[in-house]
């Protein structure tokens, strides 16, 4: 095992030099040390607190390095925690910041999947649903992201659009289009704006 602490150390390092980038990839290997040190420190304080208590004559639980060892792997694995709680935290923040403000229809797709630990593409999908579905209660509102309007005004009257997710069969001004996915239509921008910022269709 490595010196006590130093997973935890290079992964606060990591977080840091990252803070500024797009997205990182997931420190699978880093993490899992700082796991397995976290359980090893854990059961070496169980063991002493145990044989503390089982001495008969009473004088190691009186004895202050015994209660300085003890205190010593509470800390550690306080801090070890706190780093992952910290790691974890910076990039589910990310993470937010990417689906509202990017999309995963977006050109980083391929980067954001890559980027993903074992648990976050999980998060992804549950929280890209749960942004759709909120945008889908507030169509007439620019809410940024992908689709959103923002402050440029548009530049094409028409756009090349894909369907990404079932909307049916909706009337436009140049007649009826089937919103199967996986369709790619090139229609008037204003037609389909709505739709967009509601998650059905991506821009492309």
């Amino acid at each position: 095992m490595s010196a006590l602490g130093d997973s935890a150390f290079k992964l606060a390092k990591e977080a840091k030099r990252t803070a500024d980038l797009f997205i990182s990839p997931y420190n699978d290997d880093l993490v899992q040390s700082i796991c397995r040190e976290i359980r090893f420190l854990h059961n070496k304080a169980k063991e002493m607190v145990n044989s503390m208590k089982e001495d008969p004559t009473g004088q190691a639980l009186e004895d202050p390095s015994n209660m300085s060892q003890v205190m010593l792997y509470h800390l550690a694995v306080k801090r070890n925690k706190r780093v992952l709680f910290a790691y974890q935290r910076q990039r589910i923040s990310k993470l937010k910041d990417i689906l509202w403000n990017v999309g995963l229809h977006s050109r980083y797709r391929r980067q954001i999947l890559a980027s993903l630990g074992p648990a976050e593409q999980k998060f992804l999908d549950e929280y890209g649903e749960m942004i759709n579905t909120y945008k889908q209660s507030f169509l007439e509102i620019d809410l940024g992201g992908p689709g959103g309007a923002g402050l440029e005004p548009p530049m094409d009257l028409f756009i090349e659009v894909r369907v990404v997710r079932d909307a049916g069969e909706i009337n436009t001004e140049y007649g009826s289009l089937n919103l199967s996915k996986g369709n790619q239509f090139y229609v008037k921008r204003t037609d389909v704006e709505s739709l967009i910022k509601a998650g059905y269709l991506i821009h492309v």
